[in-house]
């Protein structure tokens, strides 16, 4: 067989007596997230094979020789002939259809991994991981903005030690993060609300505004990996959002992507996977793409790094680090442009030594090489700005070790100091872990 189609979702292979249309199902690794638990929400061959038939009765003529599931792909031989294209379409659209139904997401708050899934037509956290912080600053303003003295109560019982934490955090997910509209499909996704000073999206924002990048390959509720192109499409996908490792397409939030100027990479499985999304960006013409890993997914900061050829620039931004392990911390090291510590023992270990530059003491962003401090600059400079506040950012000199230039926010101001001569940190994330 020739294979003569190839998109993200899938790719055509055709031959003289069958073409078989093979599309990447969304796999959810239930054990890499939950030591004792697991949910059958994959994709099983009968429920294959009523999607095929919905296919093949909108399609009259088309012809299907067999169906299978298998190595994590939906594979379908059909009779040669035209319109190969349009059912494969066809069968994206009852993908989606399917998993729309059986939504369910994976995310994470204070280290926990939360499950949520969509029961009788109510979307809740089934199932959270015992709560290994007590205490993050960010999470603490971000919920209690939106979940005010609801929020205010559960932070305080995590704060605490709370017996059943796994419930304590279900609750915090239910009554805040979803009440909050974090995954509601009818959200809108271009807004320039800046949600902390210098978080993720918004150092892309900044670098958007300021012609650095093209593009910005990230990650949102109901769309996975997505392709965003400027200031307000970017900080709109994400909003307060945190870790997010699994999620579920709609064909709501992904029309209304589209008319925001957001490309999603996979939108009727909502697969998240950064790679494929810097590699999408690519074939559509960007030069000088930011991306965001999270978690153990920094593993591919090498596989990214290699796609920097013929002119590309790609600005990589490791994330999520809590209870990180040291291969994936190593390639974030060696790899990443910027790193957010979190609450992360591996950073420390293993990032921090290496880091030419630091912002902010609480949640410190360690700047790894020029290319990071290109964009970290840029937004603080942007930040002055706003300000009217004058900041000598030009003497800053990158160096690793105690010598390392920590840039710290306070009521007067920016200022800059040596990382020697830092404090002790009062308002931090703990325990590392």
């Amino acid at each position: 067989m020739e294979k003569t189609v190839e998109q993200s979702e899938y790719f055509i292979e055709r031959g003289n007596l069958s073409d078989l249309i093979s599309i990447r199902l969304r796999l959810i690794d239930f054990k890499r997230y939950f030591a004792d638990f697991m949910d059958e929400e994959c994709l099983d061959e009968n429920t294959a094979r009523q999607i095929v038939a919905g296919a093949e009765k909108r399609m009259a003529g088309k012809s299907v020789q067999s169906v299978s599931v298998r190595n994590g792909r939906l594979e379908v031989s059909i009779v040669p002939g035209d319109g190969e294209n349009i059912f494969a379409d066809y069968l994206l659209e009852g993908l989606r259809n399917f998993y729309e139904v059986n939504e369910c997401h994976i995310t994470r708050m204070f280290g926990s991994f939360v499950y949520l899934k969509r029961i009788r037509g109510k979307l809740k956290a089934v199932h959270a991981t015992p709560i290994p912080l007590r205490y993050c600053p960010l999470m603490k303003k971000l919920l209690t903005e939106i979940g005010g003295d609801t929020a205010a109560g559960l932070l305080e019982a995590v704060a605490q030690g709370a017996e059943d934490s796994a419930g304590l955090m279900c609750e915090l997910i239910d009554e805040v993060v979803i009440k909050g509209g974090y995954f509601d499909t009818s959200r809108p996704l271009n807004s320039c609300e800046v949600n902390v000073l210098f978080g993720a999206s918004e150092t892309m924002s900044s670098a958007f505004e300021a012609g650095l990048i093209d593009a910005a390959v990230i990650v949102s509720n109901n769309l996975g990996t997505i392709i965003t192109t400027g200031q307000s499409n970017t900080q709109g996908a994400v909003r307060r959002m945190t870790g997010l490792f699994a999620t579920s397409p709609s064909k709501t939030i992904t029309e209304t992507a589209v008319k925001a100027g957001i490309c999603p990479v996979f939108p009727h499985t909502g697969i998240i996977d950064q790679l494929e999304g810097v590699r999408k960006a690519i074939s559509l013409g960007y030069r000088r793409i930011a991306v965001s890993v999270a978690w153990e997914d920094n593993i591919i900061l090498e596989e990214i790094r290699k796609l920097e050829r013929d002119g590309i620039i790609i600005y990589k931004f490791a994330l999520c680090s809590t209870g990180l392990g040291e291969d994936a911390a190593r390639a974030m090291s060696s790899e990443a442009d910027l790193v957010w510590s979190c609450s992360s023992r591996a950073v420390k270990t293993w990032i921090e030594p290496r880091a030419t530059a630091q912002v902010g003491i609480k949640i410190p962003v360690y700047i790894m090489d020029r290319k990071g401090w290109l964009l970290a600059e840029n937004h603080l400079r942007k930040i002055a700005r706003e300000r009217d506040e004058a900041a000598a950012f030009d003497r800053v000199e990158l160096t690793a070790g105690d010598r390392r230039p920590v840039i710290l926010n306070d009521a007067e101001g920016f200022r800059i100091i040596r990382k020697e001569e830092l404090g002790e940190c009062r308002d931090c994330p703990h325990p590392c872990i």
